[in-house]
């Protein structure tokens, strides 16, 4: 064999060589990719049984991966973390825990005036179970969370009367609206108070600001609708397009 057909087949090999060397790379990363794309379907089919079986089993899970996303943790101790997250019995724990709180109701009810939006915003925390953002624990929210700016107005809802004025350490500054046929509405968290206690005031009126006293994460109103001692879901009554989630 002459040394040029020598050196031809030694660059044919060569090439040969390349060329399977790049499949078996394409192949691998292939490989990779449908894998990971597996594992990311079943995750998140796993995600959604989850939470459609058990929404309190969801939360835990939820606030598990943000926890471990939010602080700076060694793999030893994201192991760690993982290993102590255990899901709550089934069955008829599920049923109490997701029954309105006593004093609430999560019924549908009338009210025969219409809502005046106490504040525009984005709908921060519904009405009912969650995970409270300031202590970390699984709790029944009894109102509805709108964030706003700091110091925008808040209107009265309804018609009535100024019949307290109040701060605690949870609440922050509030104002608490009573009106005709056992209706209740309370305004929490304010930066400061405009009405007096004891005022009548009409339907859209400047009542208070947005703030963020007592116990909370920024600047919002926490609303409150009570009717005959109840606390109710404000999402019912309020207009759609006014505050979304």
């Amino acid at each position: 064999m002459s040394a040029e057909n020598e050196f031809s087949d030694k660059t044919t090999e060569q090439y040969r060589r390349k060329k399977d060397n790049k499949e078996k790379k394409k192949d691998f990363f292939t490989h990779i990719i449908a894998v990971q794309a597996i594992v990311t379907i079943l995750l998140t089919a796993g995600l959604y049984a989850v939470k459609k079986v058990s929404p309190h089993n969801f939360l835990i899970l939820k606030e598990t991966y943000n926890q471990i996303m939010e602080n700076d943790m060694t793999v030893k101790e994201v192991f760690a973390k993982i290993k102590s997250f255990t899901l709550s019995p089934q069955g008829g724990d599920d049923i109490s825990v997701f029954s309105a709180q006593t004093g609430t109701t999560f019924s549908p009810y009338y009210i025969s005036s219409e809502i005046c939006t106490p504040v525009s915003g984005k709908i921060s925390s519904p009405f009912g179970y969650r995970i409270n953002p300031v202590t970390k624990t699984f709790s029944f929210h009894s109102g509805l969370d709108i964030s706003a700016d700091e110091g925008e107005v808040i209107k009265a809802a309804f018609y009535g009367k100024v019949s307290r004025v109040s701060y605690d350490d949870i609440s922050g500054k509030y104002i608490e609206l009573t009106h005709s046929d056992g209706l209740v509405t309370r305004y929490l968290h304010c930066s400061e108070i405009i009405a007096e206690e004891g005022m009548v005031v009409r339907q859209g009126e400047t009542i208070a600001l947005i703030g963020s006293t007592g116990r909370s994460t920024g600047p919002h109103l926490h609303f409150v609708i009570e009717i005959d001692g109840e606390k109710v879901n404000p999402a019912y009554v309020l207009p759609i397009n006014d505050n979304k989630i």
